[in-house]
């Protein structure tokens, strides 16, 4: 063992190393840190006292404020300077990114404009300055900043701390307030004209009913934006040509009042147009989109903004707490009849949330357009999961039966099971079950809003439920064996050691479904049943992400894990998985965890233990930049040197050898492939050097050689495996070779108490591998035990490697050994 002095000037240089790196600059840290930074700020003012009633008055002076500072601007234009100010721009064919929320702001500023507007009982505001509405705007960000940091100020001082279900409505009502889009804006829309115009039922309804379908609703507002896009465009085009003729005369000393005025002119006109320029005719969306004018109008008056008698004070209030007017209805309409939207990232939200609050009012179409819904979610996450699990067997929306008291319970014969539920799919690829539930319902505005106990109702419907379902068809085969499946009978199912469960959700709540520690501490979820919940448009475009099916399963194993839930946390599911891609989803287990689940173990090492301690809860930032540019690339068709490539999983020393095992179809392919990725980096080059290493070499005698390995870095005893390479010497015959290495695999792993267990066997003379053979046979038989008997004992076994360590265990030597 070194010295304690070397050792410290070892970590010394560690740590100096670590000291002298430049971090990677991250503006999504750098605005969550700030609007930390920013709330503590506030916080310190209402600390004193009743923090309740200095944060709402604190509240109520910024209100007033805002309101008394923007009376004198015309609502519609400081909405369009503030659209310029908020919104991320990006030349034609490129993609805007921004960290921060500028939706939130510009929505919050456009209500507050116009409920001021509606107080002061008139359309026309009096002539501002030149520029005086630009400054207003430029400065008007930290004052909406503050309003809605007071507002949250204020959630947390009403929390009621016996509420359980308090940090998820938090959860919630800060997303609707600061995010939009959670998933890709085309992803929706694909999937809402699905839902509202692919059931010719549902679709009539809407025509008869409102004059109007989801095609319609969806082409007027995107219409309305595009062709505020294209003036703007236009005004910008003009700025610059007027500009370019005034530096013209300039350089040739012939520069006019004139030209100045037109110079000016198209300045003023870009930054602080007329209402005129920056609102939208009826007429103009017919001609463009080419819907009947009737059609149009009655998109105009469903999708039409309405704050009713609301003042500023009111519609902030709303906004603030997750009540978002604009959510469904965001189309501004000005007294001239001209239309306006703040911008379209709603758009495809407001179609669904609108025409479903309609279809409500019939009950007979509403049940055939949820029953159209579950339908549509079940295919489609059929043939996600499909893509990711080739060769996979899947019961799709089958019934089975369970138990229906205790007497059938106690009997335990499946035969006689009368009580019959259903299972959405049920995926089975040889030793490996995924079970899925999808569920179709809702999030309803009032549980957007905070109300917990409507919250309760819906994550209920949507959450526990799924977990349930899910965990009682999982403890059915656990317990049985298998399945009696209506209309086919028994299904044997003991093959099967590992069993994932996942709840698709129609909807998508990424603050909520990544949000598993809190569910757990609200009684939404038992510790002991996780699902992994995941919307499904992650689904989908995480099943497209993942280049070979052992990162999905590997994926699936670690999202599960109940410590990964409390040590990362992420506003959004596609973090996780790129965050995945990125690091692994690691967490050190405990070492004395793992000794109980596996005591054949040595002591944890030191190196074990400082890497468990030294484990730190992590919040991941947005991690999406990279997606971002290959999904926008994807869409627009960009093909070429500089089409932008999808982003993968790090490489691994061993992807070539899970993809041979995938291509032979050996059994257990996918289990093993997982099981071989989860390792790092360092481990996994040992592992492809081991079949060679026996075989340059071979055993002076002529015998095979092997050498065995457990893997144990998990807490679950089910987790475990034992992974044995052998050689197969020249003149021995192939089957007494696999029969010989098959026999000591299976009395290794009883041994052990391993329930799963694969040789890789090599030809000698060739140095090919020959045979991958796996074995997941448990408990115990006469010729078991007396092959056990002539083993070498458990102490004897050579230390396991730590499969994610992040170097070779001390000591440890890259020698072949015999079989023991």
């Amino acid at each position: 063992m070194a010295s304690r002095s070397k050792r410290r000037d070892a970590r010394n240089k560690r740590k100096r190393r670590a000291g002298s790196a430049t971090p990677a600059f991250d503006p999504h840290a750098q605005v969550m840190a700030e609007s930390f930074a920013a709330l503590v700020e506030l916080m310190a003012t209402v600390a004193d006292g009743d923090p309740a009633a200095k944060a709402d008055a604190a509240f109520k002076e910024a209100v007033q404020e805002l309101v008394t500072k923007l009376r004198r601007f015309d609502a519609i234009r400081l909405i369009e300077a503030a659209r310029l100010a908020f919104l991320p721009l990006a030349p034609a064919g490129q993609m805007p990114v921004t960290a921060e929320a500028g939706a939130a702001y510009l929505e919050l500023m456009a209500l507050v404009a116009l409920a001021a507007r509606d107080e002061m009982a008139t359309a026309a505001a009096p002539a501002a300055e030149f520029q005086q509405m630009s400054h207003f705007v430029s400065e008007a960000k930290d004052d909406l900043g503050k309003i809605l940091h007071l507002a949250q100020l204020r959630s947390l001082a009403a929390v009621d701390p016996a509420d359980k279900l308090a940090i998820m409505s938090l959860l919630i009502r800060g997303a609707e307030v600061w995010m939009r889009n959670t998933s890709y804006s085309e992803m929706v829309e694909k999937t809402n004209l699905a839902l509202l115009d692919g059931n010719p039922s549902v679709r009539a309804a809407l025509n008869d009913q409102l004059g109007l379908d989801g095609t319609d609703a969806l082409a007027v507002l995107d219409a309305c934006h595009h062709l505020q896009h294209a003036s703007l465009n236009d005004r910008l085009n003009a700025m610059g040509a007027a500009m370019q003729i005034a530096m013209a005369a300039t350089h040739k000393g012939r520069v006019d009042d004139q030209l100045k005025e037109r110079a000016r002119s198209s300045l003023v006109s870009l930054f602080e147009p007329s209402a005129e320029q920056v609102t939208v005719a009826v007429d103009d969306i017919v001609a463009y989109t080419g819907i009947a004018a009737e059609r149009v109008r009655a998109v105009v008056e469903r999708f039409r903004l309405d704050l009713g008698t609301a003042d500023a004070a009111d519609v902030i209030g709303a906004f603030t707490t997750g009540k978002n007017p604009m959510r469904a209805r965001p189309l501004i309409v000005s007294d001239s009849g001209r239309l306006m939207l703040p911008h379209h990232a709603l758009n495809v939200f407001a179609v669904r949330e609108n025409l479903e609050e309609q279809l409500k009012t019939s009950q007979p179409v509403w049940a055939q357009y949820a029953k159209h819904r579950g339908d549509l979610l079940e295919s489609r996450t059929r043939t996600a999961l499909g893509r990711v699990l080739p060769g996979a067997r899947f019961l799709d929306a089958f019934e089975y039966y369970l138990p229906a008291n205790d007497r059938e319970a106690a009997i335990a014969d499946p035969a006689k099971y009368t009580r019959r539920v259903e299972g959405d799919h049920l995926i089975l690829l040889d030793d490996v079950a995924i079970i899925v539930e999808d569920k179709a319902v809702a999030l309803s505005a009032l549980a957007r809003g905070g109300k917990t106990t409507r919250l309760r109702t819906d994550l209920t419907g949507i959450i526990t439920k799924a977990a349930e379902q899910s965990g009682r068809m999982r403890e059915a085969i656990q317990r049985d064996g298998g399945l009696r499946i209506n209309n086919e009978g028994w299904v044997d199912l003991s093959h099967i050691r590992e069993i994932h469960t996942v709840a698709v959700s129609l909807d998508d709540l990424s603050t909520v479904l990544t949000a598993t520690a809190e569910m757990v501490k609200a009684g939404l979820l038992s510790p002991d049943n996780i699902p992994w919940t995941v919307s499904l448009h992650d689904l989908e475009l995480i099943t497209e992400l993942v280049a070979r099916p052992a990162e999905f399963l590997l994926y699936l194993r670690r999202r599960r894990n109940p410590d990964v839930t409390v040590m990362f946390r992420a506003p959004d599911e596609l973090d996780l998985f790129l965050y995945f891609f990125e690091a692994g989803l690691w967490v050190e287990p405990d070492p004395a965890q793992v000794r109980a689940a596996f005591p054949f173990l040595s002591g944890p090492t030191t190196a074990e233990l400082r890497r468990y301690r030294a484990q730190q809860p992590v919040y991941l930032s947005s991690r999406t930049e990279a997606l971002d540019r290959w999904f926008y690339a994807k869409q627009h068709d960009a093909v070429g040197p500089e089409s932008v490539s999808k982003p993968a999983m790090v490489p691994a020393p061993l992807a070539p050898f899970i993809d041979e095992l995938q291509s032979r179809q050996v059994t257990g392919w996918l289990s093993i492939g997982a099981t071989l990725l989860s390792m790092a980096e360092a481990v996994q080059h040992q592992f492809a050097r081991h079949g060679e290493q026996l075989l340059n070499h071979p055993d002076p005698h002529g015998r095979a050689r092997s050498m065995t390995v457990t893997v144990t870095a998990s807490v679950d005893p089910a987790e475990g495996w034992l992974f044995v390479w052998a050689t197969r010497p020249a003149g021995q015959d192939p089957d007494d070779a696999e029969k010989s290495i098959h026999g000591y695999l299976r009395a290794k792993k009883h041994q052990l108490g391993l329930p799963r267990g694969v040789v890789f066997l090599y030809d000698e003379p060739t140095r090919d591998l020959v045979g991958v053979l796996y074995d997941g046979h448990i408990g115990p038989d006469a010729a078991l035990t007396a092959s056990v008997q002539s083993l070498w004992p458990v102490a004897n076994l050579q230390r396991a490697i730590h499969p994610n360590a992040k170097r070779p265990p001390r000591g440890a030597k890259n020698t072949s050994k015999r079989k023991r």
